[in-house]
């Protein structure tokens, strides 16, 4: 075999040709399940090297968790002598515009926080709601006022839907951080939702997002996957789901299934 040792220029190419051939297998770090001592003095004589060495393989002492931060929703849902939240249900209004109106300014809808509430808008009776998880972080003082605003128009102009013939409302009155969902359900926010829908009567309910679906489920007692109308005293509405506004804003592909979902769904007899 021949001597390399004293070949630089060949030595560092025969190293380079196995990393490259290590590589091209698929292997681009070097692992082992034990932890080493990389800090290790090569002279054993350094004062202090055996501390480093022993350091070094020492496993660091792992941390002790953070209790998990609940946020004021959470909060305000599980305190207790404040009455039920959100609210009575024989007390929620009977009429659209009453209820707009406690909507936003009940105490017993939801706890006080550093986004504003922001009312429905749209008429009632529209030929389609559209029904967000909860206004988004950039709204101002109505419903999808940002960017995903401008993708829910041109999808539903799309759907045959004129701007003056939607509603838009949500689950939650403000934008909240991290809420916590199974609480929102508990606590009788879905049927909070199908009281609304109720009231403003519409001919078709849009979801947008999986949160959405799974409320509307809850609220009416059924299964998620078997939700496919909504029955009020008056009426039973189709309902079709979409995906989240963000999803739909960072996605095409999305879009497109969103878009080909609709004409089966809307060509379907209900």
């Amino acid at each position: 075999m021949a001597d390399l040792s004293s070949e630089p220029k060949t030595l560092r190419d025969a190293f380079a040709a196995t990393l490259d051939w290590w590589r091209e297998a698929g292997v681009e770090e070097f692992v082992e399940d034990a932890p080493g001592g990389w800090l290790r003095s090569a002279n054993t004589d350094v004062p202090g090297g055996d501390a480093v060495a022993q350091s070094a393989a020492t496993p660091p002492v792992e941390a002790t968790p953070e209790p998990v931060r609940r946020g004021a929703l959470s909060r305000f849902l599980e305190a207790e002598g404040d009455g039920q939240h959100p609210g009575d249900p024989a007390q929620w209004p009977t009429d659209l515009d009453k209820f707009v109106r406690w909507w936003m300014e009940s105490d017993a809808v939801d706890a006080p926080g550093a986004y504003p509430r922001i009312a429905p808008r749209g008429p009632a009776e529209a030929r389609a709601i559209l029904i967000l998880p909860q206004p988004q972080e950039q709204d101002g003082d109505a419903l999808l006022g940002g960017p995903a605003g401008t993708l829910a128009d041109s999808m539903l102009r799309a759907f045959g839907f004129a701007a003056e013939e939607i509603r838009y409302a949500s689950v939650l009155p403000r934008h909240t951080l991290r809420p916590d969902w199974d609480a929102v359900a508990a606590a009788g926010y879905g049927r909070l939702l199908l009281h609304h829908i109720a009231l403003a009567r519409p001919e078709r309910i849009v979801a947008c997002g999986e949160r959405v679906w799974s409320l509307l489920a809850h609220g009416a007692a059924q299964e998620p996957q078997a939700l496919t109308t909504i029955t009020t005293d008056s009426a039973r509405i189709p309902v079709f789901a979409i995906p989240d506004m963000q999803a739909l804003l960072r996605n095409p592909a999305s879009r497109a299934q969103t878009w080909n979902r609709w004409l089966d769904w809307n060509d379907s007899p209900r």
